[in-house]
């Protein structure tokens, strides 16, 4: 498939899903300040990568966009959720190019901004199905909501939880990969699928999940700012027990390890420093194994949607794992 016919659809299932949203957010009968804040953050942009997932899922099994819309903004609520309550531990002022929630209107409006997304979530699902339907996507949704707890918990406290590269994968699967599989199980469920297609999309959602944070990981030391988003560094500055930096400490010794110790976690490190660990990071050869793991991964996640028979959501659900994972790789 042509990436701009992805580039395309993935622009029109934005489209339809804002307008929802933006519906949702005029009906909602609250304070202005709580509508405002909860809002604020998923109407400043976003590339609806769930979204687009759990609806192409569902038309793997005929299901028409009308009948998926309603999980897939639920699903986008829940992902802004976690975002904006992300912004708030992390203490960020930017995402996506505006400043983010608690900047805004402060923290504890954004704490209850995101409850309020959260709670919405399910009252959705709730009015927009049929009882049987419904308990099983509340059920993905709210497990999926636990997970990312245990994930942001671990990571919140990675000296504690995450002091290896097995643990680290079961972090990110967690926190990031979780959602991207309940968007796929959820379309599953919305087109009535077996229990074996079930175990092939939630195959194929939780392993993208798991190499898109590789990725992330990866452009976080060799990506470019004006890209990512980020200062070059910034991941080593804030002492984040990456993939890369767990696989490279373990080969580091001496003068090497001493200075990676002195800059990992110093938010004010020297610049010269950052560069030098960069330099160490990239010198143990980790870059190319995590590339490795994220490819194997990626293949996987095809291998898991060969029992779905040849069709446009396919290759829309294949198209779209390549484009999450090999943004700028």
């Amino acid at each position: 498939m042509d990436k701009n016919m992805l580039i395309k659809e993935l622009k029109n299932i934005k489209s339809m899903v804002d307008k929802e949203v933006a519906r949702i957010k005029a009906s909602v009968h609250a304070p202005e300040d709580l509508v405002d804040s909860s809002f604020h953050l998923i109407l400043s942009g976003g590339k609806r990568v769930r979204p687009f997932i759990l609806i192409k899922s569902a038309e793997l099994f005929d299901v028409d966009i009308s009948s998926s819309l309603p999980a897939a903004v639920a699903i986008e609520l829940l992902h802004n959720f976690t975002l904006i309550h992300d912004d708030i531990m992390d203490k960020d002022e930017y995402r996506r190019g505006v400043k983010t929630t608690h900047i805004v209107y402060g923290e504890p409006v954004a704490i209850v901004a995101g409850d309020f997304l959260f709670s919405n979530v399910f009252s959705i699902l709730a009015r927009s199905y049929p009882s049987e339907t419904a308990v099983k996507l509340i059920n993905i949704y709210s497990y999926a909501s636990n997970l990312i707890c245990m994930g942001q918990t671990m990571d919140i406290l990675p000296l504690k939880y995450i002091d290896s590269p097995e643990t680290y994968l079961d972090m990110i699967y967690k926190k990031t990969g979780a959602l991207i599989e309940a968007s796929a199980v959820s379309g599953g469920v919305i087109g009535e699928a077996s229990e074996e297609e079930l175990e092939a999309l939630r195959g194929y959602g939780g392993k993208i999940g798991v190499a898109f944070q590789i990725a992330d990981d990866i452009l976080g030391v060799i990506g470019k700012p004006e890209v990512t988003g980020k200062p070059v560094g910034s991941d080593i500055r804030n002492g984040k027990h990456t993939l890369l930096v767990l696989n490279a400490v373990e080969k580091m010794s001496g003068d090497d390890r001493i200075l990676f110790d002195k800059v990992f976690g110093d938010v004010n490190a020297d610049e010269d420093d950052v560069k030098k660990v960069i330099q160490l990071i990239l010198d143990t050869g980790v870059i190319e194994e995590a590339k490795k793991k994220m490819e194997s991964l990626y293949l996987s996640s095809l291998q898991s949607l060969n029992v779905f028979p040849a069709s446009d959501a396919k290759n829309y659900l294949m198209e779209m794992a390549r484009f999450i994972i090999y943004r700028e790789l």
